[in-house]
């Protein structure tokens, strides 16, 4: 979209008249931090805080302190979330250079001056890069990851890493989402309960406003799952659409960093940015057709885009979903059925998708290959570890930490740790194949546009096909409905756009969001 367009977009949805600045809604407390210039950081979109900047109301710095006076009230202050790990060092320096660019009308993109989170696994030289190990607490790898690359490219602000559950939740079965080693445990802010994924705390980040959007990753189900519980628009795209490079691997054949935010317009304007062929990472199956060359995903954004739409769904899922969850999902199937889609019943990809967890077996032979190349390529000096052995050693020596065990992380010590031999090609082939095989039939069979997954039902099928999915949020269940739970749009290789203007048309008529301080509001407390 071009500039020129960018700043027509309206500011209604960013601004808040002054007269309703620190009202009480319905009996609850205004969330005091959520405005700031009379823009609601919770609310705003990318474009709308794009307007904002232009048209002089707010500056990158002004924008930029102001997700950091969130973070600290709701993060460390008399709230403990516990999402973020590590400040960068050159936010408000990176903030002042926009502004710079701004005054001088040579932005870089939509993006320009827009702070953002990204999880504790993309690499960064403006704070270390740790996936949670105690044992890489002090890793500032040689270079920034490549999406971290295109992010400053395009002008973005990298304000702080995630917290996340500790290497990509692949340490140990006894070991809560969210959990970590060095980071310690994420909450989930709407129900103080479980963050899900190992993307946790760019879920948890995001939902509390603490940046624009954020930047999760998944292998299978850790952008789709905390996207799920924490009211989020996720994004986990075609393996392949966004690049590796730079990441601490978990199976680089499933691995995919991607959006997380609060509505799907940023989660679009994140992938823009997000995506791209890299030749500098490492080759894997690629899906046929392979990635856009010059992918454009804010356009696709139109109402009307359920019209004439066929979306699969599995009776047997409604029928096997407990009540609250079975209710808030036939509304949601209503929503799309009244906005014009026309609805397909069929539970043949319900019944196969155990395939999916056969992604599971590839993962210990691919996280010691992987993590013995990072450590010897990627990683930067002075580290105590130099392979996964070391990293086994090192826990072993600090039980008071990893105090779940690391049975994962012994068990891939223990394999052979290959890639493109043989043997590994042709079991990670076939996996990958059976997984695409079962999706692809069934959208084929129905001439689907989407598969709808209440929840992240769907994730490890997706994941082993290394498929997209968009998740929306579709209402709140559980004691006292207060948590969330998306819908899912699940696709053939290479459709976000078209994955993304369903969701975005699905968002448009649901509103389903609500903020977590509107669903608890006791996490004011202190704060306001």
């Amino acid at each position: 979209m071009k500039k020129q367009a960018l700043v027509a977009l309206s500011l209604a949805a960013a601004i808040v008249l002054p007269a309703m600045r620190g009202a009480a809604v319905s009996g609850k407390p205004n969330d005091c931090l959520a405005t700031t210039r009379g823009i609601n950081l919770l609310t705003a979109t990318i474009p709308q805080l794009d307007a904002a900047l232009h048209a002089g109301r707010i500056t990158s710095r002004q924008l930029t302190l102001a997700y950091l006076r969130r973070i600290k009230a709701f993060d460390h202050g008399s709230v403990k979330i516990n999402a973020i790990r590590a400040l960068t060092s050159d936010a408000l320096a990176r903030a002042d250079a926009s502004d710079v660019r701004r005054r001088k009308h040579r932005l870089l993109g939509p993006l320009d001056g827009i702070p953002l989170i990204l999880k504790d696994n993309i690499g960064t030289r403006d704070a270390p890069t740790t996936a949670g190990s105690i044992a890489l607490a002090r890793n500032v790898p040689i270079r920034d990851a490549s999406i971290v690359t295109a992010l400053r490219n395009a002008g973005a602000i990298v304000l702080a890493k995630t917290n996340l559950s500790e290497f990509a939740n692949w340490v140990d079965p006894s070991m809560p989402n969210g959990y970590s080693s060095l980071g310690g445990q994420v909450v989930n802010p709407y129900d103080r309960g479980d963050p899900s994924g190992s993307s946790s705390g760019s879920g948890a980040g995001a939902a509390l406003g603490y940046a624009a959007a954020a930047v999760g990753t998944e292998t299978s189900g850790s952008i789709l799952s905390p996207s799920d519980v924490e009211s989020l628009v996720g994004v986990k795209p075609t393996v392949g659409l966004v690049s590796r490079t730079g990441v601490i691997p978990l199976a680089q054949s499933f691995d995919t960093a991607g959006p997380m935010a609060r509505t799907v317009t940023d989660a679009a304007y994140l992938l823009e940015t997000l995506a791209g062929r890299d030749l500098s990472d490492r080759p894997f199956d690629e899906a046929p057709g392979g990635p856009p060359v010059h992918p454009s995903y804010v356009s696709a954004l139109r109402p009307g885009s359920l019209r004439g739409a066929r979306l699969g769904y599995s009776p047997g899922d409604v029928s096997a979903l407990p009540a609250d969850q079975a209710a808030i999902f036939k509304r949601a199937l209503g929503d799309l059925h009244s906005a014009g889609a026309t609805l397909v019943p069929t539970n043949t990809l319900s019944n196969t998708s155990i395939v999916g967890l056969t992604e599971l077996s590839e993962i210990p032979n691919e996280f010691k290959y992987g993590i013995n190349n990072y450590l010897a390529n990627t990683a930067g000096p002075g580290l105590p570890v130099k392979t996964l052995t070391d990293i086994v050693i090192y826990n072993q020596q600090h039980p008071q930490q990893v105090k779940y065990g690391q049975r994962y992380i012994i068990a891939s010590d223990a394999t052979p740790g290959i890639y493109d031999e043989p043997s590994a090609l042709a079991s990670r082939t076939a996996t990958i194949a059976s997984a695409r095989y079962a999706i692809d039939s069934v959208l084929r069979a129905h001439q689907l546009d989407a598969y709808l997954t209440p929840g992240a039902l769907y994730a490890n099928i997706g994941a082993a096909a290394g498929y997209p999915t968009v998740i929306v949020p579709m209402g709140f269940v559980g004691a006292g409905a207060r948590t969330p739970m998306g819908i899912g749009f699940l696709g053939s290789a290479w459709t976000e756009r078209d994955l993304l203007a369903l969701a975005f048309d699905y968002e448009r008529v649901s509103h389903r969001r609500q903020q977590p301080t509107s669903v608890d509001p006791r996490l004011l407390a202190g704060v306001c």
